[in-house]
């Protein structure tokens, strides 16, 4: 049933997406190739703020579906309808999530996409792109010199942001459910609700970071240049690592509890 419940969250948010991603790439390409023309241009002028306009629009869309899907679909009319289905609270948790969490990826990576191909098709034909190669022999000549701490790092790095924007997720459908305990004051209640819990939890993972000082790690020199790295300690990344999951775990069990216990759809 989770495989319905999914197939059902994008397709009720899939339009949207798409029209955003498609205005952001082609405002990008049209930005690229107007200010190589002429970076003076006003016609290239406003084609850049319409990229910027519609860049800000998806993350600030990506933030609001995560919250609209969630209490129109099982907060709001619709939640008579949801919780009806043979699904578990968990179910129903979990579908919003994941949902949220593909979407955030992707507009993260859209705009990656976007900005890297208006460079493209600025610098298109110029020394700058020509050193792109180049630039890739050292990135890659880097982690070999580095080893396997380098790749360490990496993953590490991108477990964390990961986790971190499950967590964050989580926290949303918290504050959105002890909102929801508050008739009269839903709106002003879950948003107290999130800044605390996310205060909290800033609070336990800087309070380990900052004791924990950073260490520099010193490795060969790369034509001429010295290469130094100011990482975290193994406890301190593992430690906020560790914090991300429990929040996230708490959020969800909360979440959930809520849900099932404290659930009022009149």
């Amino acid at each position: 049933m989770l495989k319905q419940l999914l197939k059902y969250e994008f397709k009720a948010t899939g339009r949207t997406y798409g029209g955003l991603y498609l205005a952001l790439v082609a405002l990008a390409v049209l930005s690229g190739f107007s200010l190589r023309s002429s970076s003076k241009d006003d016609f290239a002028s406003l084609l850049l703020f319409a990229y910027m306009v519609v860049a800000v629009a998806v993350a600030v869309v990506s933030v609001m579906t995560i919250v609209t899907r969630f209490t129109r679909n099982l907060l709001g009319r619709e939640g008579y309808l949801m919780h009806t289905l043979p699904v578990t609270e968990s179910q129903l948790i979990l579908s919003k999530l994941i949902s949220s969490v593909v979407w955030m990826l992707c507009s993260g990576i859209v705009g990656i996409f976007s900005f890297a191909v208006m460079l493209l098709a600025l610098s298109l034909n110029s020394t700058a792109l020509q050193q792109l190669p180049v630039l890739w022999q050292k990135v890659v000549e880097i982690f070999r010199m580095t080893g396997s701490s380098g790749w360490l790092w990496l993953i590490f790095e991108t477990l964390n942001g990961l986790v971190a924007l499950v967590s964050s997720i989580l926290c949303i459908y918290a504050a959105c459910m002890i909102g929801h305990q508050f008739k009269k004051h839903m709106v002003p209640a879950g948003i107290l609700a999130f800044f605390l819990l996310s205060f909290l939890q800033n609070w336990l993972s800087s309070g380990v970071s900052s004791a924990d000082m950073l260490q520099a790690v010193s490795y060969s020199t790369l034509d001429g240049v010295d290469i130094s790295i100011a990482a975290p300690s193994a406890f301190t990344t593992l430690f906020g690592l560790a914090v991300s999951i429990a929040f996230a775990v708490g959020y969800f069990l909360l979440t959930r509890w809520l849900m099932e216990h404290k659930l009022d759809l009149e």
